[in-house]
């Protein structure tokens, strides 16, 4: 491609949406279809496993000097990364959204957990408790509670972090 073709393409991209990844200027039907199937192949693409793919079918071009030559002057390589790097910030997106909707989840049901926690601590008799019962629901709630916060992985990794206390174990033994 010509530097002056980039210049436009690159001009025209500031104006109106544009992805390499879609018809170029110049680019035959031919020359894209044939694009599109390297390029959905995914991480592991190549001119002869596209070609592979399309054995069968008569109305592509089969010959693997014309793909290489497409490939060359339409910078295939450059597109289909581009392809794949837009199509992997989709798939974080969608996972973010995924993992805001259950931390939200998360919230809300441990919210209403604690309420129901509270009001059994607020009616119950303090006296019957065991020094091994307390302990264990201290141990629960602090662990729970630097989860929460993302101080400790879920695994149960409790590293000491900067600036947090380990008091669990002063109750230990009482």
């Amino acid at each position: 491609m010509k530097n002056i073709d980039r210049v436009i393409e690159e001009a025209r991209s500031d104006v109106m949406p544009f992805y390499s990844w879609e018809l170029l200027p110049k680019e035959s039907s031919e020359a894209f279809a044939s694009f599109c199937v390297y390029r959905d192949l995914g991480f592991e693409r190549s001119i002869r496993k596209a070609i592979d793919c399309i054995k069968e079918n008569k109305s592509y071009s089969q010959s693997y000097g014309s793909w290489r030559k497409w490939a060359v002057v339409f910078r295939w390589k450059e597109r289909a990364a581009d392809y794949d790097r837009y199509n992997e910030q989709l798939k974080q997106a969608e996972l973010r959204k995924t993992l805001e909707a259950q931390a939200e989840k998360h919230r809300q049901v441990t919210g209403k957990m604690l309420d129901v926690v509270i009001k059994k601590l607020d009616t119950m008799n303090h006296e019957e408790l065991t020094l091994n019962v307390v302990t264990e629901w201290v141990q629960v709630a602090v662990k729970t509670d630097r989860e929460i916060a993302g101080l400790v992985s879920p695994n149960g990794n409790t590293d000491m972090k900067q600036g947090e206390f380990n008091f669990v174990s002063d109750f230990q033994g009482l």
